[in-house]
């Protein structure tokens, strides 16, 4: 049986129009995720997903948590505990921060990586005792609007003990 032509193959397991998860932009979501199959995020989602195959961030999206895939695919930003199984890409303009184990990585250029990261075919110990000190974001409460950095001027003025 042939595979339509816009499908994407991922372990050998083709992905038809119709089937797959997506998550579009605008929306914020927290608390667990568990996917069965490819996901599309293209909003900001907090806390732990996991999906038994392909994550794709689309640049629009953002993800802050523990992250577990076979492939994680990252055009906007993630940050957290990131494993993927099989295989880890930054593409052009994406931003991956945290912990971050894949047994293949590729980035693009114009992306920004700052996390501790470990290409190999097995995790170590070591590895996951450092993603095991990522704190669990899924019970706490995100920053107020407007108020995730200090003004120039709050950062100016001078602290004293009398307050």
């Amino acid at each position: 049986m042939a595979t339509p032509p816009n499908s994407l193959d991922t372990a050998g397991k083709p992905v038809r129009a119709g089937q797959g998860n997506s998550i579009a932009a605008g929306g914020k979501l927290e608390g667990k995720f568990q996917f069965s199959g490819p996901v599309i995020v293209g909003a900001y989602l907090r806390g732990d997903i996991e999906s038994d195959d392909l994550i794709v961030v689309e640049a629009t999206g953002k993800i802050e948590g523990r992250i577990r895939a076979a492939t994680l695919i990252v055009h906007g930003a993630v940050s957290g505990d990131i494993e993927a199984s099989r295989a880890l890409e930054v593409c052009t303009g994406g931003r991956l921060e945290g912990v971050a184990y894949a047994p293949s990585m590729r980035v693009e250029e114009r992306t920004v990586v700052s996390a501790d990261l470990l290409i190999a075919p097995e995790r170590s110990v070591v590895h996951i005792n450092k993603a095991a000190s990522v704190p669990d974001l899924s019970n706490v409460a995100p920053l107020a609007a407007g108020r995730t950095e200090a003004t120039s001027n709050e950062a100016a003025k001078p602290i004293s003990a009398a307050g």
